[in-house]
């Protein structure tokens, strides 16, 4: 029954227009894609919660959660402090020389 179905198929192929042809691929393609797309997503969601790591966005709303308990304004938490361009002082000292080898 498939080797029926197989020759049928391409006895539509010899007879159809190229450009539908190409049209209806290029559709199957898409949606073949999308739903690729979103098995990944999936996969890697499922993964990352069972790894016990949390979204980003989770991550800025409890931030802002416990910035509001303790009394901060919502710009003033940790990760605004880290990002702070270094200053001269402080890029000279965390720069270590190098080790000189010595000759025996």
């Amino acid at each position: 029954m498939a080797i029926k179905d197989l020759r049928d198929n391409l006895k539509r192929l010899k007879d159809a227009d190229p450009v539908e042809l190409a049209s209806q691929l290029n559709g199957w393609l898409q949606e073949s894609g999308e739903a690729i797309r979103l098995r990944v997503e999936d996969e890697v969601e499922k993964a990352v919660t069972k790894r016990g790591f949390v979204k980003r966005s989770e991550f800025q709303k409890l931030e802002a959660r416990i910035a509001a308990l303790e009394g901060k304004p919502k710009g003033a938490s940790k990760k605004s402090a880290a990002k702070k361009p270094a200053t001269k002082s402080s890029a000279k000292s965390a720069i270590k020389p190098a080790k000189r080898k010595v000759k025996k």
